[in-house]
């Protein structure tokens, strides 16, 4: 399933800074337009980190708050992965666009692939640099200050590394209720990383999964009824799905033709081949592999616009890679046993892991 970004996150935000008065470079999202011209004081976003559409039917009780509330589902984009969507709704632009493509991605001035978040070196697994490599090399412009400057409204981020610093999930629903008593006009967008982390762990089915959901769920419940003036969405950023690996290190055949280790995410993977093996490489891959993954070349993830629509980023082609190989099916790539692999993953492109819910609350 390929993502469609006319009905997707980058349209939901946006709806968000069109709301708000602030410049934005994509269509809007036509429903989350209907809501929010409704007037409300406070627009509030809650992103569940890794609640698809998939994992709420599966997990939650029909009658329950967030299937009661939902309205619609829309796409991700890609890669369904949280680096990638989340500097989506923080910035307005499609990974294409803003470069955070992955989890972990290539940079040739230091020559590591890098964890964007967490600034680590992939394969060394310690600090990359002591500067954080992402936000120096690929920086944006937040939402926030988007908004702040259209001068309509106020912009905050209520999460561990947002504007408004949180460490549980209780301080999350009791700053976002309080941000919403306040009078001024403001969109407030909440992360919390659940259930990702559960699924990742225990598998994207288990019943650690649906009791982690149906906390959620009460907490964010018991928040929405204290809340007034305010239009709440709860949403994700990708869906899950549970996986095995193939282990690169057993393909030599594979490694000889590479110049460096895999990037981007184990589900979408960026391969970088070396001069001389460009045109063997998709013949030996698409022998091992080809049941259960596509193989782009750099020129057909451009042309293709799987990033998205927009202008890419100038060093797009770094970022991602000569080849992208991208599952549609129960598999990953690991570099090698020595690495972590987790039981449920994403960025794929299937339906389960590509769409994600809209919950809406209207509240008078």
């Amino acid at each position: 399933m390929f993502a469609d970004y006319s009905n997707s996150l980058v349209n939901l935000s946006c709806s968000v800074l069109k709301r708000f008065g602030a410049e934005y470079g994509h269509k809007t999202l036509p429903c989350a337009d209907e809501w929010m011209g409704k007037g409300f004081r406070n627009v509030v976003v809650v992103l569940l980190d890794g609640m698809g559409c998939e994992a709420i039917d599966f997990h939650l009780k029909e009658d329950g708050f967030f299937r009661s509330h939902y309205r619609c589902g829309i796409s991700s984009f890609f890669p369904p992965t949280t680096t990638a969507a989340t500097t989506t709704m923080e910035s307005g632009l499609t990974p294409a666009e803003h470069g955070w493509l992955g989890w972990s991605l290539y940079f040739g001035e230091i020559h590591k692939v890098v964890n964007a978040f967490t600034n680590q070196d992939q394969y060394e697994r310690c600090a990359a640099e002591d500067y954080h490599v992402a936000s120096r090399f690929i920086p944006y412009t937040k939402i926030y200050d988007k908004i702040n400057r259209a001068g309509v409204g106020h912009g905050y981020s209520v999460s561990h590394f947002g504007t408004n610093k949180i460490e549980t999930l209780d301080e999350m629903c009791e700053e976002i209720q309080r941000l919403c008593g306040q009078e001024d006009e403001k969109y407030i967008y909440a992360y919390w990383e659940e259930p990702d982390s559960t699924m990742h762990d225990q598998g994207c089915h288990s019943e650690c999964v649906t009791r982690e959901l149906e906390y959620l769920e009460g907490k964010i419940a018991r928040m929405s009824d204290r809340l007034e003036d305010t239009l709440l969405i709860v949403t994700a950023d990708h869906g899950h799905i549970d996986l095995s690996h193939y282990i690169l290190t057993d393909y030599p055949d594979i490694l000889e033709m590479l110049r460096l280790p895999i990037s981007v995410e184990a589900r979408a993977a960026a391969f970088y081949v070396k001069e001389e093996f460009r045109e063997e490489f998709p013949k030996r891959f698409r022998r091992h592999f080809g049941e259960e993954f596509l193989l782009f070349s750099a020129k057909e993830m451009r042309e293709k616009q799987i990033f998205g629509d927009g202008t890419p980023r100038e060093r797009f082609r770094e970022l991602a890679g000569d080849f992208l190989a991208v599952a549609t099916a129960d598999k990953g790539f690991a570099w090698s046993r020595n690495l972590p692999m987790f039981r449920s993953n994403h960025a794929g492109m299937t339906e389960q892991e590509m769409m994600v819910p809209l919950i809406v609350v209207e509240k008078q």
